[in-house]
């Protein structure tokens, strides 16, 4: 069995270190804790007696800078969800932690909580603990952490964070869900056309060397093409597959994600629809964050991330200093033109008030709904007109193929 050697303090501040005969770190960390020990380093140094052979493990220092491999944001949302359950059920922190640790072993997950463990028990706080465990979280997840450890809520923090995770989440499966039919109906159009292509326009390539037909220079463009696809399979797959490359490549880049997204915002119908989601997502954010104490300066800052749009960016920075500075909230977005004017009434009236996290809460809601009927209304819009290119695609060349064939009657 693994021996540790341990330095800690007791509950007086006075240092205490030995040595622990346990089956893991976890365990000796676990033991050490039940006698009133607060663990600031561990190590292994070998093997207990009974197993001589076993090699040493990495410490609790080490083992916290270890690389963390990737961990999914499913995984990262139902940890966040199982530690707020836990946490609301009155299980202690390290407690919590460590259970969740366990069910995740050899997981990229279980070894970031358990470097988050670590640091916990070394007397960092648990939002320092996640910020440096490797996980990624967004930023306001930290920030509700840190405000639920200043107010004694941080069960009910990590549940808001959890549940705006979610809705985050649950954007991105409905875009995704939303964007499947018409980018099938593309694959497959291309693969008709391809087939088309490569199978059925070279059987009619003969009439290209007929001097007598008259045919047209668009025929003659696609028995062309088909031929050379024909001739030359392996250059255009490595064509394909360099395009379908530098297209993810590129788009893995985050200047080149903003541009294209700007892009996009200044088309009609998706632009509506690209506005209602920046601010559906930046107005929920600031209202949970507002809610859970979070200085407005600080909630600002923090919303500021959610939006992906570089211009829209900009106007949340603006908005923050003007802020600042002193200036009313609901001026300085009315300045920026951030919102609309019932967008505006409502922050105006959460000023007022003191109700600000509710009002914003309100707003979040209504442009949500908005952006799901402007989805609904662009792919009203994009199925049908898929549908319309995939046709006029191959009805064209099999226009093309028939010109060419007719054009042998002069021949005859």
């Amino acid at each position: 069995m693994p021996l540790f050697k341990y330095q800690a303090t007791l509950g007086n501040g006075q240092r205490s270190k030995g040595t622990l005969e346990s089956t893991d770190s976890n365990t000796a960390l676990a033991t050490l804790t039940m006698r009133g020990l607060k663990v600031f380093t561990l190590d292994e140094m070998g093997s207990g007696p009974r197993n001589a052979k076993l090699p040493a493990r990495q410490s609790a220092e080490k083992f916290a800078s270890t690389k963390i491999g990737r961990i999914s944001q499913e995984e990262v949302l139902l940890c966040i969800q199982e530690l707020s359950t836990l946490l609301n059920a009155g299980i202690p922190l390290a407690d919590a932690l460590l259970n969740i640790a366990r069910g995740h072993e050899d997981r990229p997950l279980g070894v970031a909580l358990n470097t988050s463990y670590s640091s916990l028990r070394s007397g960092t706080s648990l939002a320092v603990a996640l910020k440096n465990s490797g996980l990624n979280l967004p930023e306001y997840v930290h920030e509700l952490v840190k405000a639920g450890e200043e107010t004694g809520k941080l069960g009910a923090s990590l549940q808001s964070a959890s549940l705006q995770m979610e809705a985050d989440a649950s954007f991105r499966r409905e875009t995704r869900n939303a964007l499947t039919y018409p980018l099938v109906l593309i694959a497959s159009g291309l693969l008709a056309t391809l087939v088309v292509f490569i199978f059925v326009v070279p059987k009619f390539a003969n009439i290209l060397t007929n001097p007598k037909a008259d045919i047209p220079a668009f025929s003659r463009w696609v028995l062309q093409a088909g031929l050379w696809l024909v001739h030359n399979k392996a250059m255009a797959a490595i064509f394909a597959a360099g395009s379908i490359a530098g297209v993810w490549i590129a788009l893995s880049k985050r200047t080149v994600r903003d541009q294209f997204w700007e892009t996009a915002a200044s088309m009609p119908i998706i632009g509506r629809w690209i506005e209602h989601v920046e601010l559906a997502r930046w107005a929920s954010m600031f209202s949970v964050l507002l809610q859970h104490h979070v200085p407005l300066l600080d909630a600002l800052r923090h919303s500021q991330n959610s939006l992906a749009g570089r211009i829209w960016r900009q106007k949340a920075e603006l908005i923050a200093r003007e802020v600042k500075t002193g200036q009313a909230l609901a001026a300085a977005m009315q300045a920026h033109h951030f919102l609309d004017t019932v967008g505006l009434n409502l922050i105006r009236v959460g000023e007022q008030s003191g109700k600000l996290a509710h009002t914003t809460a309100s707003l979040a809601q209504m442009h949500r709904t908005h952006a799901q009927q402007s989805m609904k209304q662009f792919l009203i819009l994009l199925e049908p007109v898929t549908i319309l290119l995939v046709s006029v695609l191959l009805g064209g060349i099999m226009i093309s193929v028939m010109l060419a064939i007719t054009s042998l009657t002069n021949v005859i």
